[in-house]
């Protein structure tokens, strides 16, 4: 099925906000036989909408809209869809005196500006909002149905989830199965050379998705069968690589993986700053494992905290193999732990130099049989820098534990 987008705000054409709603829409949409065809991000005025409208191309089955649903002046979405699919907007007594219930609970008088919310079409339909105060609508013509929806990301994916996509899946009449593969430490192109030799099937879909922090693999058929035999043959393949499906994330398998060892962990963090730590405690549970992180940003703090040798750093520098080795020792010993995880690095833009570049980094892990530290050069961009390196610490904890 043909899907078209408008996004609508100013915010999103001046660049003060990011639209990661189309991004979103764009991958829910697959899993249900559908794919954005035609896009357009369009200013909040009746002019704009009105003309984005008149150019939907004559394939487009159903149009998502987002944006300018709320109570301010610049929300005109629902008055041009009105009058566009030639509808009337009636007051609805029932929903306001629920809004004005939702308000007072949390000890708010509701403004009037909010009675435009209560607004419902006559012949249209409305897609409800359990989480917000705006609700979508839906309305057809001769040519394509259209849902409106709100800008609020949450709320967005609420009306996606519960009312739109059964919809399209219902419509489409395509059954669509599909799997993101997630891989770090490894290139877009080499992953690629490794499992080309098994597009072997016309009835499957293969999506490159390459950003800092690794490449996604969005692979898609629409007989099932095909997708598991594909995946079947290539997660073996891309064993060290491959470290979860669907949208889960690094620390997340990396932390069932501490548990499942019966492991505690401990982090030294120069060139991240405690990114490393913050991103182990975003799982849950992560206290059973996590025992606490040391931010050596100055040597002063590594020699006091990590018992790192002046000897160490003055004939090797800070950002060197051995400092890196040291730090990590010194954190598993200090918080007597089982595994210490170390970083030190240039991260940038400035202070590099032929020996040592913007973008060298150093990762130490440490326990009481294994003790290892691993070289990378990355970026000359400081906050690029600090996410590649947490990714490496955390792969790098994460192959260890294979072991």
């Amino acid at each position: 099925m043909k899907i078209g987008l408008i996004t609508i705000g100013a915010e999103l054409l001046n660049g003060t906000r990011t639209d990661t709603n189309a991004s979103w829409i764009g991958k829910s949409v697959i899993s249900v036989g559908g794919s954005i065809h035609w896009h357009m991000t369009v200013n909040d005025t009746n002019e704009s909408i009105v003309n984005s409208l008149n150019q939907v191309p004559e394939d487009i089955d159903i149009i998502l809209c987002t944006g300018g649903l709320g109570p301010t002046h610049d929300d005109i979405t629902p008055t041009v869809l009105y009058t566009y699919f030639n509808d009337n907007p009636l007051f609805d007594d029932k929903y306001w005196s629920l809004l004005t219930s939702r308000f007072k609970s949390r000890g708010i008088d509701i403004p009037e500006s909010n009675k435009n919310q209560a607004m419902k079409p006559e012949k249209g339909k409305i897609i409800p909002n359990s989480i917000g105060s705006a609700r979508g609508l839906h309305f057809k013509n001769n040519n394509y149905q259209i849902f409106a929806m709100p800008g609020v990301p949450s709320e967005m994916k609420l009306m996606m989830n519960d009312y739109i996509l059964p919809i399209i899946k219902k419509i489409s009449k395509i059954e669509n199965h599909v799997k993101l593969i997630r891989t770090t430490g490894i290139m877009e192109s080499a992953l690629y050379e490794i499992i080309k030799p098994y597009f072997r099937s016309k009835d499957l879909s293969i999506a490159f998705l390459p950003s800092y922090t690794g490449v996604d693999l969005r692979i898609s058929s629409h007989t099932n069968n095909i997708l598991v035999s594909f995946l079947d043959v290539i997660i073996p393949l891309i064993d060290k690589y491959y470290y979860a499906q669907d949208e889960i994330e690094l620390e997340d398998v990396l932390g069932a993986a501490i548990i499942n060892k019966n492991k505690t962990i401990s982090t030294a963090e120069s060139c991240t700053g405690g990114l490393i730590s913050d991103r182990l405690t975003n799982t849950p549970n992560s206290s059973s494992y996590f025992k606490g992180g040391i931010v050596a940003y100055s040597n002063l703090v590594k020699i006091n905290l990590l018992n790192v040798k002046k000897e160490t750093l003055n004939k090797n520098g800070a950002v060197s193999k051995e400092v890196a080795l040291e730090m990590a020792e010194g954190v598993r010993k200090h918080l007597n732990v089982d595994i210490g995880l170390s970083t030190t690095g240039i991260a940038g833009p400035g202070g590099g130099s032929k020996e040592k570049p913007t973008g060298l980094v150093y990762i130490g892990l440490s326990t009481t049989s294994y003790n290892k530290v691993y070289k990378f050069n990355f970026t000359k961009n400081r906050k690029i820098n600090k996410l590649m390196t947490s990714q490496a610490a955390l792969n790098i904890l994460r192959n260890y534990l294979k072991i």
